[in-house]
C-alpha cells in the first residue's frame, strides 16, 4: 500500500510502516503488527518493501573466537536442524510467537557475526506477501571462527546445549518428551550421554521428518521428568523455554482418518463371513493432550498421517487381514483389529485416546486402549496372543497317543 497511514500503535500518521516506527512505538515487528491488529502484510507494506534482495556484502564479518554460549547455542540449534545453510549464509529460521528466543538465539551468536531480518515475500504459490524473520550470517563467519581458534577449546557444556535444542524444537506428549534431532548419528550420541551420566532412557523411534534425521522419545513417563528436571534452570532463563512443557494450556482431541481396502475371513463364523471377502476400512485415529502454547496443536497432523500410514495402512492395504498379522490369523473382526492397531501406535502416540473403525457406513467399533504407561507395565493384550501361547494340553497329549485312524477322519 502505497501513501500515508496512521499506526493503529500510538495514531501517528506516518509514510510507511517499518520495524524502525514500530519497534520505536511499540515494541512490534511489522509482522506482530500485522497479526496484532489482524491486517493482510499486503495493505501495510510499500511495493519497494517486498521481495527485497539482500546483499551478503552488507553483513558483517566476524573476526572473533565465539565464547562458550555462542559455541553450546549453535550445537543445540545444529542437533534440532536450526543451522541451515542458503548459500552464501547460514540462517536460523524464526516463528513469530517466539520471536524472543529468536531474538535470545541472536544474543548468544553475535560472536559468529548473526544479524537479524525480517523480509517479505510475494509468490503466485501463496498469493499473498508473507513475513519470514531470521537469523543470518555469511557462511564464512563460522569456518573463521573455527579458524582463529588458537588452542583446542574444550566441548560446549552438554546440558546447556541439550536445553537449547530441547526449548526450540521438543515437544511434550502425556508426560513423554519427543525429540527430533536433524542427524541419527547426534540423536544416539545425545541419547548415549543421556543413558550413561543421567539415567535418563530414551527410544529411537524411526519417524523424523528429516532425511537422515531420527526421533528420540524418552523410554518412560519418569524419563521424561528426570530430564526435564535435568535442565529446568536453564529452560527457564530462555523465552518461553519452561512455559513451553509446564503453562496451563487447554486441552483438546484431535482426530485423522485414514482409509484401507482389505480382505478377510473370520474363523468359524456361522454365516456368510466365514467367506473370504473385501471392503474398505475408514480408521479414525483420536489424539488428546494439552495444545503446544507454541505449535497451537495438540499433535501435528503431518506427524499423525505419517506414523499411522507407516505401521497400519501400509501394512493391511490390498492384504488379507489374517495374513498380514499373526495377531489377526484367527479372528480378524474390527474389535481385534482395533486392539492390535492400538498396540502399533501408542509407543508413536503417547497422547493416544480413541481409535473408530469402520467395516461398513453400517458397522463400526469404538476402542480405547491402555495408556503407553500402563501398556509398558503390563505388556500387550493375552487376547492378541492366545495362539502364540497355546501349550500341550492333557487333551492333546492324549490325542497324540491315539492311533492315527482314531485322531482324524477319512473323509
Amino acid at each position: 500500500m502505497v501513501g500515508a497511514m496512521q499506526c493503529l500503535e500510538c495514531a501517528t500518521q506516518v509514510e510507511r510502516l517499518d520495524n524502525e516506527h514500530l519497534l520505536g512505538c511499540s515494541g512490534l515487528t511489522l509482522h506482530e503488527y500485522a497479526v496484532r491488529h489482524h491486517l493482510p502484510l499486503d495493505l501495510l507494506l510499500h511495493p519497494d518493501q517486498v521481495n527485497t534482495a539482500y546483499e551478503s556484502t552488507a553483513w558483517e564479518d566476524s573476526a572473533t573466537v565465539p565464547g562458550e554460549a555462542a559455541r553450546t547455542a549453535l550445537l543445540g540449534l545444529r542437533w534440532g536442524g536450526l543451522i541451515q545453510a542458503t548459500d552464501p549464509f547460514v540462517e536460523v529460521p524464526g516463528e513469530i510467537r517466539r520471536l524472543d528466543l529468536l531474538l535470545w538465539d541472536l544474543d548468544r551468536l553475535r560472536g559468529y557475526g548473526f544479524w537479524f531480518r525480517q523480509e517479505y515475500r510475494y509468490s503466485g504459490e501463496t498469493h499473498r506477501v508473507v513475513a519470514r524473520s531470521s537469523l543470518r550470517a555469511p557462511a564464512a563467519n563460522l569456518a573463521r571462527a573455527r579458524a582463529l581458534a588458537a588452542t583446542p577449546e574444550p566441548p560446549p557444556i552438554f546440558l546447556d546445549a541439550l536445553a537449547v535444542f530441547l526449548g526450540h524444537v521438543a515437544e511434550y506428549h502425556a508426560g513423554y518428551l519427543l525429540m527430533p534431532f536433524a542427524e541419527a548419528g547426534d540423536a544416539k550420541d545425545v541419547a548415549e550421554r543421556l543413558r550413561r551420566d543421567h539415567a535418563v532412557e530414551c527410544k529411537e523411534l524411526d519417524f523424523s521428518d528429516l532425511p537422515g534425521g531420527l526421533l528420540l522419545r524418552t523410554r518412560t513417563r519418569a524419563d521424561g521428568q528426570r530430564l526435564l528436571s535435568l535442565v529446568r534452570e536453564r529452560l527457564q532463563r530462555m523465552p518461553g523455554g519452561w512455559e513451553r512443557f509446564h503453562a496451563e494450556m487447554p486441552t483438546a482431541t484431535v482426530t485423522k482418518e485414514l482409509v484401507f481396502d482389505a480382505a478377510h475371513f473370520i474363523t468359524d463364523h456361522p454365516a456368510k463371513c466365514s467367506n473370504l471377502h473385501g471392503g474398505r476400512y475408514l480408521l479414525q485415529v483420536q489424539v488428546s493432550g494439552r495444545i503446544d502454547p507454541v505449535t497451537g496443536c495438540v499433535v501435528d497432523y503431518g506427524y499423525l498421517k505419517r506414523v499411522v500410514s507407516r505401521l497400519v495402512v501400509e501394512r493391511f492395504d490390498h492384504h488379507t487381514l489374517n495374513y498380514a498379522a499373526a495377531e489377526l490369523a484367527w479372528r480378524s473382526s474390527t474389535e481385534m483389529l482395533c486392539v492390535y492397531i492400538w498396540e502399533q501406535l501408542i509407543e508413536y502416540l503417547p497422547g493416544l485416546s480413541g481409535l473408530r473403525l469402520y467395516e461398513t457406513t453400517q458397522s463400526w467399533c469404538d476402542y480405547q486402549g491402555p495408556t503407553l504407561e500402563d501398556y509398558q507395565r503390563e505388556g500387550g493384550s493375552a487376547l492378541m496372543s492366545w495362539f502364540q501361547r497355546l501349550q500341550p494340553s492333557a487333551g492333546r497329549r492324549e490325542l497324540a497317543r491315539l492311533p492315527a485312524g482314531r485322531r482324524a477322519s477319512s473323509g
